[in-house]
């Protein structure tokens, strides 16, 4: 108990509230610069150096001296030399563990430490770039990510005038960096945000003028590195178009690809090519990303609490809006494979909601184009329809919480195919419905639950079947015959007819047991016969947004039970999203194909065995 009122131990690097525990990385980086001030204490370099190399000799140990190095390296500048030396030499060559624990610092420590192990960390990669560390560029994709974490705009600035500095001081290891580096693209994608934020503000015109020239740079020089973003590449250079310094670059995507890269097509190429997801994870910050992932791995359906908080830590700040589009194209980019349905619904709340949020006009048209910019660029021949889903998860959950939001997004669709680039017209036209085709063929949904959708307005959906060519939903008419009135179809049987009454059991009985399957099966396959027109009158009062569901499961084979059961599984997820669309006549109507459809697997099986009657006797 005595224990407990002692104060609490504060860490030098980390800076922690009243209520936060100690971090477990912070002490254990302490304990390991502790134990080398403890070997080197006064001593000259070179008995240093000796003294060191014997405590690593325990390779045990190796993991724990380099972190403490590391920790002297951010906590003392001046003696920030002497330690990053010994690092050196204990590295012989071999950087592994450094930028290990480097890379940890800046994942887990980064946003809560103090500012001056913050300025420290540029010199370790002042010093590692000056001797040449290998991969040294994938550790500073990390410290750049930081910055897009929606927090305090000033400290982000802070960051990005940090790295521009230390891009700038070593031109030539940023020449050097290997064909298809990450470094390129990830700074390329966070300059281009914080340049579109910046152009504006007075305070930040260095900061904002150095990116533009590293950009230009990279655009001419490293194209190819550039190239690696694919149609978020596009997308990038659109959010630029209206700075003057970046006329040249779009004459040449457009007119002359060949200037920028001798083996390069054209504008078209890189819209039909996905960008890479782990380049994509870098547009928002690791804090930032993970709470994401928590939404979606962890929920079952985001609830309004959640998006708030992640509103109110990362989409509050002053770049808030270039972030949220950048969100969205992470967001979408998320591997599928390691979501169950229940986020996949989780992240389409999240997509309608954070593009719902948008505050001006400007930036939700920036949203809405970073949504749908897969469906906009789509080629089928490279693939990439699971980034369909998400877009269109979300349209079907806009149509329920805001109609009017769903409804100007598929008339965004609409003018974006015609302005966006008017000589590439018909190109954008076929993507968006090859993207339509896709979400049918790939099961991911039906494109007329969401074009056909009572909510969705009338002018809209003309607009939107005229321009993609897809053909009006005909209304299924009834078969001119007389229906079957009620009364005869259910055919209630004579006094002497059910086995309920005196004597029939045993008639029935008595029946030869070969002719009893035969008689069943003429009288199952006449009543089949009749399934599809059922279906189809019943399908013209079953409103539009289960129509395709029952439409596909009467269709599929009646041999092929998985896909009957898949077809079975979407049809049932479909009631339940759309519930409140459901009435006791709506119930009774499906009630009723589901009847018609199951029909021969429901009466062709026989709850008794037949020497049942007679075992009773």
């Amino acid at each position: 108990m005595e224990s407990s009122n002692l104060p609490k131990k504060q860490g030098k690097i980390l800076n922690l509230g009243p209520h936060e525990q100690r971090d477990e990385m912070e002490e254990k980086l302490e304990n390991g610069f502790a134990l080398v001030v403890s070997r080197i204490g006064n001593l000259q370099e070179r008995e240093a150096h000796d003294q060191l190399l014997q405590v690593v000799a325990d390779q045990k140990m190796y993991d724990v001296v380099i972190g403490g190095l590391l920790y002297g390296v951010l906590l003392d500048p001046v003696n920030a030399s002497k330690y990053y030396k010994a690092m050196t030499l204990l590295s012989n060559g071999s950087w592994f563990c450094a930028l290990c624990t480097m890379n940890m610092v800046l994942i887990e420590m980064y946003p809560r430490m103090h500012a001056e192990p913050r300025d420290q960390i540029f010199f370790f990669f002042r010093e590692s770039i000056k001797v040449n560390v290998p991969k040294i560029d994938n550790v500073l994709i990390n410290l750049i990510r930081n910055a897009n974490d929606g927090g305090d705009l000033k400290e982000s600035c802070k960051l990005l005038t940090g790295v521009v500095s230390l891009m700038n001081e070593h031109h030539a290891w940023l020449s050097g960096l290997k064909p298809k580096a990450s470094l390129i693209p990830v700074a390329l994608l966070t300059f281009s945000r914080f340049i579109y934020e910046l152009t504006m503000a007075s305070q930040y015109e260095t900061l904002c003028s150095q990116m533009i020239n590293l950009c230009q740079w990279w655009l001419k020089e490293r194209f190819a590195d550039c190239a690696q973003l694919g149609r978020d590449l596009v997308l990038l250079l659109m959010h630029l178009s209206k700075l003057p310094q970046f006329t040249a670059i779009w004459r040449q995507l457009l007119y002359a690809p060949n200037k920028l890269s001798s083996d390069f097509n054209g504008i078209e190429e890189l819209m039909a090519r996905p960008c890479p997801y782990n380049l994509l994870t870098h547009h928002i910050s690791v804090t930032f990303m993970r709470k994401m992932e928590f939404i979606l791995k962890y929920l079952p359906t985001a609830q309004e609490k959640h998006i708030e908080w992640i509103r109110l830590k990362h989409l509050s700040g002053a770049d808030s809006g270039s972030l949220r589009a950048a969100w969205i194209r992470s967001a979408i980019y998320m591997p599928c494979n390691e979501t169950t349905q229940c986020s996949a619904e989780a992240r389409a709340i999240l997509l309608a909601t954070i593009t719902a949020q948008s505050t001006s006009g400007v930036e939700q048209q920036w949203c809405k184009l970073n949504l749908l910019w897969d469906w906009l660029c789509y080629d089928p021949s490279v693939g990439g329809h699971i980034w369909l889903e998400p877009g269109y998860n979300a349209l079907r959950h806009l149509l329920h919480m805001q109609p009017l939001l769903a409804n100007s997004l598929l008339d965004f669709l609409v003018r974006m195919s015609a302005e966006l680039h008017p000589p590439l017209r018909a190109r954008i036209t076929t993507s968006v419905a090859n993207a339509l085709k896709a979400i049918s063929d790939f099961n991911i949904g039906s494109p007329s639950t969401i074009i056909d959708h009572h909510m969705v307005q009338k002018s809209v959906r003309e607009a939107f079947r005229e321009t993609f060519k897809i053909p009006a939903r005909s209304a299924v008419v009834p078969s001119p015959t007389a229906p079957v009135p009620s009364g005869e179809n259910k055919q209630t049987p004579s006094a002497g007819d059910g086995p309920s009454q005196s004597g029939s059991g045993e008639s029935l009985s008595k029946l030869p047991k070969a002719l009893q399957p035969e008689t069943t099966s003429v009288e199952l396959s006449e009543e089949m016969d009749g399934s599809d027109e059922k279906i189809g009158a019943l399908l013209a009062a079953i409103k539009e947004e289960f129509r395709d569901g029952i439409e596909s499961l009467s269709a599929a084979s009646s041999a092929d039970n998985e896909a009957r059961c898949e077809l079975t599984n979407r049809l049932i997820s479909s009631l339940f999203d759309n519930y409140e669309l459901l009435d006791s006549e709506q119930v009774e109507l499906i009630a009723e194909c589901f009847l018609t459809i199951f029909r021969k697997q429901l009466f062709s099986r026989k709850p008794l065995p037949d020497d049942f009657i007679p075992s009773l006797e």
